[in-house]
């Protein structure tokens, strides 16, 4: 079982697009991780964690926000989401026989989510599978239910177990693409991810609503860019990834547009190759 979804925030007290969107059965597991200041500004009924003095204000406090909650989490089975997020479920039609829905997606109902949330959990029990996500809403419909050793981002479950063995070491460099990096440090020492396919998040951080409340981004520049993934902010971010894993990631240039391919197979270690390896190292030294 997936005991405990966490869902950190700031300066949207009032606007919680998860969390509203989970079933009322889900809604009594979530712990909303907030800044202490606006503590009092939150009335959902669920569990609040406050981030620690040392994080606030931080230039990378969303890197580090998500170290400490993988450090308070332990062991347990649990969710992080991010607050601006609703769940879609995919028509079965394109990766079994059988369509399921007049059309190719739709919103997905609260007995859909709880499938989600107790398939995610079986698959977590799964050898060296340590962290499941959704499709992304842009990403086109794959022909399998689930596909594994894929970038999986912003609605995520985690085996604690595996997870802790990696959380103390977690690199908080830096502000964007941090979730990135994450993925690198976890899939090079044997955690492997899946990404289901019949369901996926629509992040709605883009609307009118939530303008203004998005201080990772918005508080680098004086006016947001159009594309921030074209900016330098971001690509720096991307050539620290690349100092630390040169097989991850290709950066390169085409028709005057920053373009990049990450090469998740070549991250991802196995426990069995890392087993293997220490194995011979050990016999050559």
């Amino acid at each position: 079982m997936i005991e405990r979804i966490y869902i950190p925030t700031i300066h949207r007290a009032n606007i919680q697009y998860t969390f509203d969107n989970l079933p009322s059965e889900l809604q009594h597991r979530v712990v909303m991780v907030v800044d202490p200041v606006e503590r009092p500004l939150y009335h959902y009924p669920c569990a609040y964690l406050e981030l620690p003095n040392t994080i606030i204000g931080q230039w990378t406090q969303l890197s580090q926000t998500r170290k400490f909650i993988h450090q308070h989490a332990g062991a347990i089975k649990y969710a992080m989401i991010d607050d601006d997020l609703i769940v879609y479920k995919r028509n079965q039609k394109y990766f079994t026989d059988a369509s399921d829905m007049e059309s190719s997606k739709r919103k997905a109902t609260p007995e859909e989510i709880l499938w989600l949330f107790d398939t995610a959990s079986r698959w977590l029990d799964e050898e060296n599978i340590g962290i499941v996500g959704l499709s992304d809403g842009m990403v086109p419909p794959a022909n399998t239910e689930y596909t594994d050793t894929k970038g999986v981002f912003s609605y995520l479950f985690f085996d604690g177990k595996m997870i802790s063995e990696v959380a103390n070491e977690i690199d908080t460099s830096i502000r964007v693409a941090e979730d990135l990096l994450f993925l690198f440090e976890c899939m090079s020492n044997g955690i492997n991810t899946r990404m289901s396919n019949e369901f996926l998040y629509v992040n709605k951080s883009a609307t009118e609503e939530l303008k203004g409340k998005r201080p990772i981004w918005e508080d680098i520049f004086d006016t947001m860019p159009k594309d921030y993934f074209q900016t330098s902010e971001h690509y720096e971010a991307l050539e620290y990834i690349r100092s630390k894993y040169p097989n991850g990631i290709t950066i390169f240039q085409e028709n005057g547009v920053m373009k990049n391919t990450k090469h998740w197979k070549k991250v991802y270690r196995s426990k069995d190759q890392s087993s293997l390896e220490n194995f011979f190292n050990d016999k050559s030294n």
